[in-house]
């Protein structure tokens, strides 16, 4: 795999420890089962379409080919507006990945939400991974968002920034899933193991990742929320 070393030394630098995904988890078993990991929409075959929601497949940014994460956090607005869209199956999962796609050279890069503009500002290189880190970004609304001076060093300006990455992420490079608290986390085990599926992961529990002013308010503070390691007696991470 080419890496670009540049954003390799400046994701140390600023302490990044990994990219985050978002799916309702309804849909994790169905990750897991097929051993192929997180999939690009158009990399998905007819009979795995099924079980997403046209909001998966409509990729208004035009990059079908990628997969969209978040660096160190979720998009926790536009997690908050998928959450919403779900009528029926309410739990959703955040599943953390390793950074190296981060400085993979085919890596995509937007300072603001990628559909914007249907793509306008998705930008490559060390330059596109830059402007993630601008003084001020505008966003979504032509909002206009100043990085403070305490700013988690690790997160870009705008929450919503996102990285997109081609093709797929593999089980290999998910090194955690998050849930909203310990009732969800034991729910999302239990039935994994009624599907006889190997538990890979560790699970964590962070209740502030679906909270999205209190999320949005940490990051600019510089206060990284709290993060447990979920244990029941049965299951402790891997």
């Amino acid at each position: 795999m080419s890496i670009d070393l540049k954003i390799q030394q400046e994701c140390i630098r600023r302490g990044i420890n990994r990219l985050c995904h978002f799916t309702p988890s309804r849909k994790l078993s169905h990750i897991i089962a097929g051993q192929t990991g997180i999939l690009a929409t158009s990399h998905l075959e007819k009979s795995e379409r099924q079980v997403f929601d046209a909001i998966d497949l409509q990729r208004y940014d035009g990059y079908k080919s990628h997969v969209c994460c978040s660096i160190e956090y979720p998009n926790v607005w536009y997690f908050s507006c998928a959450r919403a869209s779900e009528q029926i199956f309410k739990d959703w999962v955040v599943l953390l990945i390793k950074p190296d796609y981060l400085w993979k050279e085919d890596t995509l890069y937007c300072h603001r939400n990628a559909s914007a503009n249907f793509g306008r500002y998705i930008k490559d290189g060390f330059e596109g991974f830059q402007l993630l880190y601008q003084d001020i970004v505008y966003g979504a609304g032509n909002r206009k968002f100043k990085r403070s001076s305490t700013h988690l060093t690790a997160c870009p300006t705008d929450n919503q920034a996102e990285v997109l990455v081609p093709d797929c992420i593999p089980l290999s490079d998910i090194i955690g899933i998050v849930t909203r608290d310990d009732n969800q986390a034991r729910n999302e085990i239990c039935r994994l193991k009624l599907q006889k599926l190997k538990i890979m992961f560790n699970f964590y529990v962070a209740p502030v990742f679906y909270h999205k002013y209190e999320m949005s308010s940490a990051i600019s503070n510089g206060v990284r929320p709290e993060e447990n390691l979920f244990s029941d007696g049965d299951h402790n991470g891997k």
